[in-house]
């Protein structure tokens, strides 16, 4: 290639995409929407005799490494492609690559391949869905086309400097279209497709959603909600499911809910101590009218396993998640509506909570988001421009193992590509994976001649019922302000989120959270006889709210009360720690504790150096917390 030229390219909006989520698989498919159209922008450089350097999906237009890039490619080249649900939906290719291009090589021909996958597919879902109804909306069809031919910002640079992309998008060109009426209850600036105001013309709005769910034969009744009005972006995400073997190849028209995430594990456990119970209790939750969305336990390597030996459970193992939680199924704006003829489900929900009851201990209410950034990739490609091959293909191996690492903790992944991860697990797996996966990262780059490269974390313990916009976009401000700024990447935040928001945010640099914090955790998680559970028996509830009563002064951040901590404040502590353990206790066991938790009640963090520093002068009670949070599962004791 005789004097090539270098190509930062970029779409977006990121996350103004990905997080208007009401369903998981809204999730997963502005993910997977974004990847795969980023894909068709890969697929022309390489056409054109181009190269990638990151991602590292290809060497060339016949050396695709990348599943998903090698469909796009087949798929241009006119080949037939097998119409089987593929065995990996993640997405794999970031929204911004950087690529070697020949002289003479126009980038715009990477945007319009890009406007044509998306205004095909756009077309796909208007003529099957929306033609018809479109003749009871108020323009309809003018707003869809202007939603779809407006949305996406596409930023492109010819340049060796890697940084120069960043700068470009400076200039803030893209101009999103203004937005009159009602707007989508997806994305709050973007008007809903009906065109009506409810204010004025509600009964006319209503009839043009009505008509647009009553596509039974294509599965849209079940997609859209009643209280739904959606924009034309928010649409092509819902159900482009149902058209992606179109396009791509066929994808499952469903996701693990929420609820189904949180209660995993408890589901597993329930298969293999009662499976016969489990097998009536599906039964009888087979009976609620609209109680729609079976989930998939082949996706989960805890089910798979329990179901090998108890079959008939497998019908409980692939109830809707929300029949799992007792508060689900007292809820009479779940499944069922008021007109339902003969529902008699008020007795049916009674006998199911009364059985759920006698089947288990109740199941956490809370699933886990798991974010993953590399730290300082820009800076990094800047520094060492002659290894960029090697950071690439570091990037590589890792992005490789993700997927395995996050479906042995019984998640599913969103997102993979580079240094990027998203994912969805169960509260019990998080934190686990989440170390497994920056031990990957660490190892990546082992063999190459950059070690200093590091990842940093965010996990975020959400109740089921919480928005998923809402956790997404805390997930995305605990990586970016607390795990890297504030702590100094490297590093791990954690935030539990009950209720109307946080109730507690620990962060700490990777070798805090695996030398101290997980040690202490699995200390005082004793494992009870049946193998399974494990409960967490060295501090009791009174302890834990008695010195959080008794620590608030120590724990202010103007507060310096270090002279205090050596003579009073440890005697304290243990007074109280023996105080809730009962007379018996030994005391220099006690005193022991209480140093181990006193060590993990300081704040640390990296300072410019990398060095690790503590706060020994005040007290960060949220790690205590987290503690007796994660040991018991975020269900009430």
């Amino acid at each position: 290639m005789s004097n090539p030229k270098i190509l930062n390219f970029s779409l977006g909006p990121v996350q103004g995409f990905i997080a208007r989520a009401r369903k998981t698989r809204d999730f997963w498919t502005g993910s997977f929407l974004l990847s795969y159209l980023a894909g068709q922008a890969m697929a022309v450089v390489l056409e054109n005799d181009g190269k990638l350097i990151l991602p590292a999906a290809a060497e060339g237009k016949g050396e695709v490494t990348d599943p998903l890039l090698q469909e796009i490619m087949d798929r241009r080249n006119g080949k037939e492609t097998n119409q089987n649900e593929r065995s990996s939906i993640v997405a794999t290719l970031p929204n911004r690559f950087r690529a070697e291009v020949p002289a003479g090589f126009d980038p715009t021909l990477c945007e319009q391949a890009i406007k044509d996958k998306w205004h095909e597919l756009a077309k796909i879902i208007w003529d099957r869905y929306l033609a018809e109804p479109a003749a009871l909306g108020n323009s309809t069809e003018i707003i869809w086309k202007r939603q779809v031919d407006n949305f996406w910002e596409i930023i492109w640079v010819l340049s060796e400097d890697s940084a120069a992309l960043d700068l470009r998008k400076n200039w803030r060109n893209h101009l999103p279209s203004i937005e009159p009426g009602d707007k989508c209850t997806l994305f709050g600036n973007l008007q809903e497709l009906s065109g009506y105001l409810r204010i004025s013309e509600k009964e006319k709005q209503n009839e043009f959603w009505k008509a647009v769910r009553q596509q039974r034969q294509a599965g849209v009744f079940y997609d859209l909600e009643e209280n739904e009005r959606l924009c034309s972006i928010a649409l092509i995400k819902r159900l482009f499911p149902h058209i992606a073997a179109d396009v791509i190849y066929k994808v499952p028209a469903s996701y693990p809910s929420t609820p189904y995430l949180a209660a995993i594990n408890w589901t597993a456990k329930v298969v293999k101590a009662k499976p016969e119970e489990a097998r009536e209790y599906a039964n009888l939750a087979s009976r609620l009218p609209g109680a729609r969305g079976r989930e998939n336990p082949e996706l989960f390597p805890a089910l798979q396993k329990e179901l090998a030996d108890n079959p008939h459970a497998q019908d409980f193992a692939s109830l809707d998640g929300n029949c799992f939680f007792k508060a689900a199924l007292e809820n009479p704006n779940l499944w069922d509506k008021p007109t339902d003829s003969g529902s008699g489900t008020k007795e049916l929900r009674k006998k199911l909570v009364e059985k759920l009851v006698e089947i288990a201990a109740p199941p956490s209410p809370f699933y886990a988001m798991l974010l993953m950034d590399g730290d300082r990739l820009g800076a990094l490609l800047q520094k060492h421009q002659t290894e960029a091959t090697l950071i690439s293909n570091s990037l590589k191996m890792f992005s490789l193992k993700v997927p395995s690492l996050i479906k042995d903790g019984n998640g599913v992944t969103v997102f993979a590509g580079g240094d990027d991860v998203l994912a969805l697990l169960p509260l019990e797996n998080a934190l686990a994976t989440a170390i497994k996966l920056r031990s990957a990262y660490s190892e990546a780059f082992a063999d190459s001649e950059i070690p200093q490269a590091t990842i940093s974390g965010a996990i975020v313990y959400a109740h089921f019922n919480t928005p998923l916009t809402e956790v997404y976009h805390e997930a995305q401000r605990l990586l970016s302000d607390v795990a890297k700024e504030k702590t100094g990447r490297d590093s791990l935040a954690v935030t539990v989120w009950k209720g109307a928001g946080q109730v507690l945010t620990w962060a700490a640099p990777w070798k805090v959270v695996t030398g101290k914090f997980l040690p202490f955790l699995h200390n005082f998680q004793t494992e009870m006889p049946d193998g399974d559970k494990k409960e967490f028996t060295e501090f009791s509830n009174s302890f834990f709210y008695n010195i959080q009563n008794r620590l608030a002064l120590f724990a202010d951040e103007d507060a310096d009360l270090s002279a205090f901590y050596d003579t009073n404040l440890k005697a304290l502590l243990t007074a109280e720690y023996v105080k809730s353990r009962g007379p018996n206790t030994n005391r220099e066991k006690a005193k022991e504790t209480i140093e181990q938790l006193f060590e993990l009640c300081h704040r640390y963090w990296r300072n410019q150096n990398g060095i690790i520093c503590q706060d020994k002068n005040r007290l960060q009670l949220d790690s205590l917390f987290l503690i007796k949070f994660l040991s018991e599962k975020g269900v009430e004791q």
